[in-house]
């Protein structure tokens, strides 16, 4: 997926957003605005928002010197999720389709998303916001026939490559993930090579406990999404060799919209943008197949 001219300002939304989680310094906010809004008229027209993203996440800690500006949100996004996964999994439990209940909950938890501006409450809290998206998501449907083609896909597959996405979120991850196994998929959970917003790094997959479930392994990057050309060697070959990829979030679509891999994205949609891409409405939890004939031609 290609940056659109409606990405240009969200860039700067972006750097200011992560500035401010890094410092308090307004000078170094405004340096931080003034080298990105020097680098956006130098953005290729070919260039994937992930690609500007990865630039301007590196520009911020490079100007404030902190390596992890949401190092705080995705503690207490973690911790967030680890108190709402017992209601959840009760949940999955009592549902007639608890593979179906699993990825509507893995969906919605997609919302807890710091790169599109996060809604929050009017306590300042994402709580609220995210049970709205729970109860939405568990109230609707997903597109019949893209989960008949999933289970499809799942059933003939030995192995599952889960890309992972933000930080809270990824108990919503593992609530999907403990379905798969139940069914005798082996797993493998990617996270990113290092900080990249509120992108799940291995220190959030030890803290919620995803190494008891999975096999969790660093894709080597700090894109803020799934940048191939970045990317570990030890990746791309899991990556080419995957039976079945599960790609959660709008970055790991924008990365791979155009890669012919069995892949199926799994996000909740939070920007107009991607709402065009897809033809779905903004809120709407899409569960959408990579159509291989489509990305060949």
């Amino acid at each position: 997926m290609k940056v659109y001219l409606d990405c240009l300002p969200c860039f700067m939304r972006q750097a200011l957003d992560a500035a401010r989680m890094a410092t308090h310094d307004p000078v170094a906010q405004r340096d931080v605005l003034d080298r990105v809004a020097k680098l956006l008229p130098m953005v290729p027209i070919d260039a994937t928002p992930i690609d500007m993203g990865q630039i301007v996440h590196r520009l911020v800690r490079e100007v404030t010197g902190v390596a992890d500006p949401y190092a705080r949100v995705k503690k207490e996004s973690n911790d967030l999720g680890l108190k709402l996964y017992p209601r959840l999994k009760q949940r999955v439990r009592m549902s007639e389709d608890p593979l179906l209940t699993a990825l509507k909950i893995a969906g919605a938890g997609n919302i807890i998303d710091f790169g599109p501006k996060l809604a929050m409450d009017a306590n300042g809290s994402i709580e609220g916001v995210l049970n709205d998206s729970f109860t939405q998501a568990l109230r609707g449907t997903l597109d019949q026939d893209q989960y008949n083609a999933f289970k499809e896909r799942l059933a003939a597959s030995e192995e599952v490559l889960y890309l992972g996405d933000n930080a809270g979120e990824i108990v919503c991850d593992r609530i999907l993930i403990e379905e798969l196994v139940k069914r005798g998929k082996e797993v493998i959970f990617v996270v990113r090579g290092a900080p990249a917003i509120n992108d799940v790094t291995l220190a959030d997959a030890r803290y919620v406990g995803m190494e008891r479930l999975a096999t969790v392994v660093t894709n080597g990057s700090d894109a803020p999404g799934t940048r191939l050309s970045d990317c570990s060697p030890q990746f791309i070959e899991a990556f080419e060799s995957a039976q079945l990829i599960i790609s959660k979030g709008q970055g790991n679509f924008e990365g791979l919209s155009d890669t012919p891999r069995p892949i199926f994205f799994l996000f909740k949609v939070k920007c107009p943008v991607i709402a065009r891409e897809i033809g779905a409405r903004i809120g709407a939890v899409v569960l959408k197949e990579q159509v291989l004939e489509e990305v060949a031609k």
